[in-house]
């Protein structure tokens, strides 16, 4: 990446537009320059630029936003930073843009823009904020950290990688190589490695987790659950039999309490009616006079209506008189206020006839006073003008004459010194003549130095040959020793391998270790086969004994049923021939001695033909109890089904899950000796002694068990074996590795020898060639200066000696300036007096007019005042001083009130007389109402008075004598309706309850039954049902035992299965996490970021080479990441970073800052270089070698820019970018060439 150019404005301190193209002059030509000032003038703010440019940020500034840009210069409306620079053969241009509003330095800050163009076709490629800095990073190769690390190094950075602890170091290199990926890398495989643990320890505890019940245990509780189960059986029918008996004696018990509730019911009921009979005696002496109750009530209520018309009418015709006296008094009042309007009216006509004349009166006043005032301001204006005017003339006159007295002595000045006007054209040539002359002499007292180096390094050199001769006579002796020694190591190894390779041994090992492996799994499968086979036999028999039973319990339940319906056909019967014969007593009952049946028509009633009903009721009742006693056999029995059809389904279920665990076991069988079957055809080398299983031993313990221990015991004997021979390996590879190791040092020792003869060499060739470029120098100044004396005489001045060139250019130059200025104030001076004379001229012509404006305004004012006075006088004698608004406006007032009155009186008539018609209608409307309601009346009392002459009383008092409250009459109905159902209901429930107790009472069972009582029954009852419900928690408990025992060891093959899997992925996961695995992903990145410090080391060793050919940076062999150096002008001693000197600490710094742009610039090549640092801390030999490593630098065709203000900075550098600061102004600015003109 190579910088072209940079346009910016308005940026910190350098206030206004500037330029600065690195492909013209001076910069083309030298590619070393320097950006010098004053502190604080603004300096850094040219990289701050290239940054704003690139990435809208600096080193100093990390956001610049809508909101956030302290990088605008004070009282500035907007900034702006343009860069051009070439990638690859191609140019580009950003830039960045941000304004406030309206252009104002003190409006808002608008949202910033950008744009990112091909800057040789134009062609804008991006102009969003955050897709243009990814753009910027994707072309270049570069962003914001590696930018500021490979092109600019900041303040305080320069030397940042080589001070660095090896904590900061890491994560430098981190943050510039991107090597974080490689701590993730290690991180995840962590992670994994101990997930995978995790999952394998959980899979292997489960295993030994689970407990399996033996045989014997299986068999004791198989049988302790039939066992149970019998009992189960027994209890149920033993309960059968207490539930019957107990509620024969609950039914019993209940009919003994029904008949004596019943009783004592039916004689309550009788009690009550007899209480009463007075109160129903009286309901029903009041049945005649309700008959009468309606008309009695429509004469009442005619009689109120007319009472209550009458009181309306009398308040009517009062009300009627006081409204027609209202209205009389309003009609009074209305009159009156018409009158006053009509006066008020015609005196507003008559002061309206004066005002007419008044007003144009009042106009023409005060137009004539505006005429006087504005007359008498235009003349004291004219005065203060005229008085001005005359200042005015006689200080222009004075200035005149001192500027021709200016005019005449710069005249005088130029004409003395004509020979001073062409010295601003050469003296910029002379002196850059002389600083070439100087940069000459300087550069031959550096060369002779340098030569004067060179030699004590040759003899240094010399010093270090021998010492390299002699390692590595040493580093040979060594390794002959070291041969030796390898070479009876490997005949050891190669003894104990014999006829078999450990290659071979291996492979018999890993077979051997595979079978046993899968011999686990053959035991545990051949244990899970034998187990469902056992189940599988059990499963069966407990099937088959349930369906016999089910079929038992089926055809019983069928016989059942047959029963059941005739039983309850015969009830049926029974039933109609009771209901009947209850029928048939009824009309009995109504039958009298001697009169006809209605039916028969026979006169003798004899009961004793009549079917005898007890016997009726008493077979009924027998029937009933038979037809319950077979609907509770019928419903035991469907219970006894229902609970063996899930007993059934689960033992198929339990049956099915067996055979398939059975064939499972067979093919997992098949599965495992087929693998090892495979295994050993595969196996290409000599096969353990050992048969192998076949698919025909499963079910076979002995045989499985003498499998696996033969395994067992040939592995480990494979295991020795084969461990002998590797600690032989090991010792034979420890012996190649010193050999090895040795025999890299004697190479390294003859490489050195190499290497200090050619840099003997090297230093040699370098010492001739110093002295020639001394006396080339010399001559070269000595042409310079001869050129320069020469070129000063032409001019017909005479040439001073060198060492006072400097006072003779500070003279020159303050005798160019003052004649160019004394010229410029000439010229200054003419000009003002042209304006001067101008100026006098227009001000006399002011002057005459402005007193002829005078006397014509002081006439007509005069000539306003009397016209003024006459109007005035005429206005009084028609209308006084009174105000004509002021008048008008109380006249109308007074007009307003006269009509407000005038409507309030008519709106007061025109209620009254509302009033007085809506109190007629009323009047009228009450008399006709009481005429209908008196004819109503008289209907009514008519009516009355027929009814109550046919009724049984004397007149209107008896009636109301007899006549009951409804509500009491309605209670008194209720009560009697209450207390004949009370009656009828006892007596059925009494018949009811006898005729169940003689049912109970003829039951078969009911004589053996009484001989216990109900309490021993309930306590029998609750007694068979605890033990059953006792055995069946007992038989559930086992049953869930015994199944929860089957699932274990359906289970416990496929863990097994599972373990296996994973110890194969945790084997592979667990040897990656010990090469590259941790916590924290440090072992991966430390490893990464060692190998990119060799390459970052074996570059800046390169730049090394080329600044300066003394030292050479070596990693720490057994400290990470710390960095030495090696001085080979000191017989190659090593020294910590921490002993360099100021300029020692600057060229490995600078070296490392190169090495990490090479290092970090991944997609182009670094062309452009700036440093910001200011070197002040440098003596004067330090700064000599670095300045020298710059020049070195700059020529390998790399652009260099330094920021700096130290003065030898400033000699040594021809190009200097300077930047002035104002005092007192807060900005700065750079030299006018570099200046945007708009």
């Amino acid at each position: 990446m190579k910088i072209l150019s940079l346009e910016f404005e308005n940026l910190n301190s350098l206030k206004g537009r500037w330029k600065l193209d690195f492909t013209q002059s001076p910069f083309a030509e030298n590619g070393l320059f320097a950006i010098t000032g004053p502190t604080g003038a603004g300096k850094t703010t040219i990289l701050d630029a290239i940054c704003l440019a690139l990435f809208h940020r600096t080193p100093r500034l990390k956001s610049i936003a809508k909101g956030n840009n302290e990088l605008m210069t004070r009282g500035t409306g907007e900034c702006f930073a343009e860069l051009e620079f070439e990638v690859q053969g191609k140019t580009y241009r950003s830039n960045f843009h941000q304004k406030r509003a309206r252009g104002k330095h003190d409006g808002a800050l608008q949202t910033p823009t950008c744009e990112f163009a091909d800057a040789d076709t134009d062609k804008v490629l991006e102009t969003m904020l955050t897709k243009k800095t990814k753009l910027v990073e994707q072309v270049t190769g570069l962003d914001f950290s590696r930018f500021t690390k490979s092109i600019m190094l900041s303040q305080g950075e320069f030397a940042a990688f080589l001070n660095a602890n090896a904590n900061d170091r890491a994560e430098l290199l981190e943050e510039l190589t991107g090597t974080e990926v490689y701590s993730l890398i290690s991180e995840r495989i962590y992670d994994h490695f101990k997930s995978s643990e995790e999952s394998l320890n959980h899979l292997k505890a489960k295993a030994e987790g689970v407990s399996l019940l033996s045989e014997e245990q299986i068999k004791e509780l198989t049988a302790e659950r039939e066992t149970l189960e019998a009992e189960q059986k027994r209890l149920a029918e033993q309960l059968k039999e207490w539930q019957a008996h107990l509620s024969w004696w609950k039914d019993v018990t209940k009919a003994e309490q029904t008949i004596a509730t019943s009783e004592h019911d039916c004689k309550t009921a009788q009690d009550e009616l007899g209480r009463n009979q007075p109160s129903l005696e009286r309901l029903a002496n009041s049945e005649p006079a309700e008959k009468l109750r309606p008309l009695h009530k429509d004469l009442k209520r005619c009689e109120q209506e007319v009472n209550t018309t009458q009181a309306h009418l009398d308040n009517s015709t009062k009300l009627l008189a006081v409204r027609d006296a209202e209205k009389q008094d309003a009609q009074t009042k209305l009159t009156q206020s018409s009158a006053i309007v009509e006066q008020v009216k015609t005196e507003q006509q008559d002061q309206e006839k004066i005002i007419d004349l008044v007003r144009p009166l009042d106009n023409r006043i005060a137009v004539l006073k505006d005429k006087q005032t504005a007359a008498v301001n235009a003349a004291n204006t004219l005065n203060e003008q005229h008085t001005q005017q005359r200042n005015q003339q006689v200080v222009l006159v004075q200035k005149t004459d001192a500027l021709k007295q200016q005019d005449q002595l710069c005249t005088e000045y130029l004409n003395t010194h004509q020979a001073d006007q062409h010295l601003e054209k050469y003296l910029g040539q002379w002196q850059a003549k002389v600083e070439q002359v100087r940069t000459l002499e300087r550069q031959h007292a550096e060369q002779l130095n340098s030569a004067k180096q060179a030699l004590c390094a040759v003899d240094a050199q010399q010093t270090i040959i021998k010492s390299a001769q002699d390692a590595k006579a040493a580093q040979d002796k060594a390794l002959a020793e070291l041969v030796v020694l390898e070479s009876s190591a490997k005949q050891q190894w190669e003894a104990l391998q014999g006829n078999t390779s450990e290659q071979v041994l291996n492979a018999q090992k890993d077979l051997l270790e595979f079978w046993n492996r899968n011999t686990h799994s053959l035991l545990e499968i051949n244990r899970g086969f034998l187990n469902a086979q056992q189940q599988l036999h059990a499963k069966t028999q407990a099937h088959q004994t349930n369906t016999q039973l089910v079929d038992k319990l089926s055809k019983e339940r069928e016989v059942l049923v047959e029963r059941y319906k005739e039983k309850e056909t015969s009830l049926e019967r029974l039933t109609r021939l009771i209901d009947q014969e209850g029928e048939l007593a009824k009309y009995r009952a109504a039958l009298e001695s001697g009169s006809e049946c209605p039916l028969c028509g026979s006169t003798d009633h004899s009961i004793e033909q009549s079917q005898d009903i007890a016997n009726l009721v008493a077979q009924k009742e027998t029937e009933n109890l038979e037809l319950t006693a077979i609907k509770k056999e019928g419903q035991e029995h469907r219970q006894q089904l229902d609970s063996l059809a899930p007993m059934i389904a689960a033992l198929n279920d339990d049956i099915q899950r067996t055979q398939a665990d059975i064939q499972q076991a067979q093919l997992n069988w098949q599965g495992v000796v087929g693998k090892l079957q495979q295994s050993l055809s595969d196996f290409a080398g000599t096969a353990p002694e050992l048969a192998l299983l076949t698919v025909n031993d499963l079910g076979n313990e002995a045989t499985v068990a003498t499998f696996a221990q033969q395994c067992e015991l040939q592995l480990s004997q494979f295991s020795q074996q084969l461990k002998a021979l590797g600690d032989a390996k090991a010792h034979y590879a420890e012996a190649e590795k010193q050999r090895l190791s040795v025999s890299v040092m004697a190479d390294k020792a003859q490489s050195n020898l190499e290497l200090a003869e050619q840099r003997f060499a090297d230093l040699n060739k370098q010492n001739h060639s110093t002295n020639e470029q001394v006396a080339q120098i010399a001559q070269a100044k000595e042409q310079q200066w001869n050129a320069l004396k020469e070129s000063i005489v032409q001019t017909a001045i005479e040439a001073p000696e060198l060492e006072h060139i400097d006072d003779w250019f500070t003279a020159k130059s303050q005798a160019s300036n003052t004649w160019q200025q004394t010229k410029q104030q000439q010229a200054d001076i003419e000009k003002q007096l042209i304006t001067q004379n101008a100026e006098l001229k227009t001000l006399d012509d002011k002057l005459s007019s402005a007193e002829k404006e005078l006397a014509t305004l002081t006439q007509q004012s005069e000539s306003l005042a009397s016209e003024l006075t006459r109007v005035v006088s005429e206005r009084t004698e028609l209308f006084g001083d009174k105000d004509i608004q002021a008048t008008s406006n109380a006249m109308k007032q007074k007009v307003t009130e006269a009509v407000n009155a005038f409507d309030a009186a008519q709106l007061v008539l025109n209620r009254c007389e509302l009033e007085h018609r809506t109190e007629q209608t009323k009047h009228i409307s009450f008399c006709e109402e009481l005429t209908s309601k008196q004819s109503s009346y008289i209907q009514a009392s008519n009516a009355w008075l027929e009814a109550l002459k046919t009724s049984p009383f004397e007149g209107e008092a008896d009636f109301e004598a007899a006549l009951l409250d409804e509500e009491v009459r309605t209670q008194l109905q209720i009560q009697k309706k209450s207390l004949d159902e009370a009656i009828v209901s006892a007596k059925a429930r009494l018949n009811t309850a006898k005729a169940t107790q003689v049912e109970l009472q003829n039951h078969a069972n009911a004589k053996a039954w009484q001989e216990q009582d109900q309490q021993q029954v309930e306590e029998a009852t609750t007694e068979c049902q605890n033990a059953q419900q006792s055995h069946a928690t007992k038989i559930g408990a086992i049953s869930a035992n015994l199944e929860t025992d089957n699932q274990n060891r359906s289970n416990q093959q496929d863990l097994f299965k599972q373990i296996d899997e994973q110890q194969v992925d945790f084997d592979d996961i667990s040897r990656l996490n010990s090469l590259i695995g941790s916590k924290n992903g440090d072992k991966f990145r430390k490893f990464a970021q060692g190998l990119t410090l060799e390459n970052l080391v074996y570059l800046a060793n390169k730049q090394l080479q080329r600044l300066h050919g003394r030292y050479e940076l070596k990693r720490k062999a057994d400290d990470g990441l710390e960095l030495q150096v090696l001085d080979t002008w000191q017989g190659d001693v090593m020294r910590d970073t921490k002993t360099l000197s100021g300029g020692e600490s600057f060229l490995v710094s600078l070296a490392l800052a190169l090495a990490l742009s090479d290092l970090v610039s991944h997609k182009t090549s670094i062309d452009s270089l700036f440093l910001d640092e200011g070197f002040g801390t440098l003596d004067s030999d330090t700064l000599d070698i670095a300045l020298n490593a710059l020049d070195n630098l700059n020529a390998s065709g790399k652009m260099i820019g330094v920021i700096s203000h130290v003065e030898a900075l400033k000699e040594r550098v021809p190009v200097q970018l300077k930047v002035t600061k104002h005092s007192g102004l807060g900005v700065s600015e750079m030299e006018k060439q570099y200046k945007v003109i708009a």
